[in-house]
This record gives structure tokens, sequence and C-alpha cells, in this order.
């Protein structure tokens, strides 16, 4: 939110991944041990065109259904 107004919104599915998340999960397996879990990062395939850029007061918020949203405020 920038001012009150969506100044960026955009989403990206699974789907959309070059290799699927069972392939990523074999390779980090592969030559790693875990015994206590660990979480795979997959990056992210949304990227705003280049003129656009964060202002100090923006609020950035990411929603990942049924996890919930996270909401940071730029400073």
């Amino acid at each position: 939110m920038r001012a009150g107004s969506v100044a960026f919104a955009d989403g990206v599915a699974l789907t959309e991944l070059k290799r699927d998340p069972q392939t990523l999960v074999e390779y980090l397996f592969r030559d790693n041990a875990f015994p206590y879990g660990c979480f795979l990062m997959t990056g992210t395939g949304i990227v705003p065109d280049s003129s656009f850029t964060l202002a100090s007061g923006d609020r950035i918020r990411i929603t990942i259904e049924p996890i919930g949203t996270l909401e940071n405020e730029v400073q």
C-alpha cells in the first residue's frame, strides 16, 4: 500500500516453477540430512517492472493461503 492505495499487485502459482516441488525436495535431501526439519525456499517469480521502486512508508503484504499474511512497512 502506498498512500492508502495498492501500488503493485501480482501472484504466482506453484505450477509456474521450473522444477516441481518434489524434484526440489529430492535434490535438497540428496546430500543433506535434516534431523530437525528444514524449510525449502523457492524465491519469487514476482518481479515488478524496472520503473517501480519501494518507498519509505510503503506496506508490503504477502499472503499464502491457508497460512496467512505477512505485512511489513518499508523504513
